[in-house]
């Protein structure tokens, strides 16, 4: 285990090198003095003996390296994820087709609001992921009126969705 004193002893006679290792794969300064910093507390939190100062030393540089190794990957994460929404955002199919999903969406809430209010729970719940019987226990009446409202909603939300569906296919055909 460090000691206060042994771990400042440590800082005074790593810290510059080992931010000078780190910006040998990092470009900012300020990130590679932030990821020395982590890699001493970490050192300190985590209560590990040393047998010298050889182990230490050793300690140290991995885990910059690591550390480096990290932030790196999570770079090249942000810049593909980045790029991808570059490239959705170039693209006007997608871009139609997204508009496309939320207007659908937004009309699906629209016509949901619209059913009965009983209707229009288990709709919902059903929404949100719960099975028949889940949504007759919560609402505290027979699956079987579950599934009979259940069944009146989509054939009322059909219904008003059918003028729809034909505008969507052509708009996804063109």
């Amino acid at each position: 285990m460090l000691t206060k004193d042994k771990l400042k002893e440590v800082f005074d006679l790593y810290y510059e090198a080992l931010v000078m290792y780190a910006n040998r794969f990092l470009e900012s300064k300020a990130e590679c003095e932030d990821l020395v910093q982590d890699v001493l507390v970490t050192m300190w939190e985590s209560n590990n003996s040393f047998s010298d100062d050889i182990s230490i030393k050793v300690y140290l540089y991995k885990a910059v390296r690591n550390k480096c190794y990290n932030v790196i990957k999570h770079q090249k994460v942000k810049i593909k994820y980045q790029e991808s929404t570059i490239k959705s955002l170039d693209d006007d199919n997608l871009f139609l087709n997204q508009i496309l999903e939320e207007e659908v969406v937004r009309q699906l809430y629209i016509a949901i609001e619209k059913l009965p209010v009983r209707k229009k729970e288990i709709i919902k719940l059903s929404l949100k992921g719960l099975r028949n019987i889940e949504i007759s226990e919560r609402l505290g009446i027979k699956l079987q009126t579950v599934k009979t409202l259940k069944s009146q909603s989509y054939n009322i939300l059909r219904e008003e969705f059918k003028d729809l569906s034909a505008i969507i296919y052509f708009l996804l055909i063109n």
